[in-house]
């Protein structure tokens, strides 16, 4: 199995806009996964981070959670001085993930 696309959304809802991922596969299962920054400003932030960190994980096994985990992390600059941006995307990706 194999990760095929994955669409980034926010949901404007008066003072919360929640921030999602959905993950697909080329076995036509998907996963949902949100960015806990839904409320003020961070959901521009968490957009954006899910927006950069989405293609990464593009032909990867949506089964192997730690190696798309580790990669995320190390192959994001900003991410190995962590913060709630970067791991609110993260965090996203890997519930989307466990929803597979």
């Amino acid at each position: 199995m194999k990760i095929t696309k994955v669409d980034v959304f926010r949901i404007e809802s008066g003072i919360n806009a929640p921030v999602g991922c959905r993950i697909y596969t080329d076995e036509g299962i998907y996963g949902d996964g949100e960015a806990a920054l839904a409320y003020g400003k961070g959901s521009h932030a968490a957009f954006g981070m899910l927006q950069d960190l989405a293609p990464m994980i593009i032909g990867m096994n949506p089964m192997e959670h730690e190696v798309i985990w580790y990669k995320l992390f190390e192959k994001s600059f900003w991410a190995q001085n962590g913060g709630p941006v970067v791991y609110g995307g993260i965090s996203a990706i890997d519930m989307a993930l466990w929803d597979i």
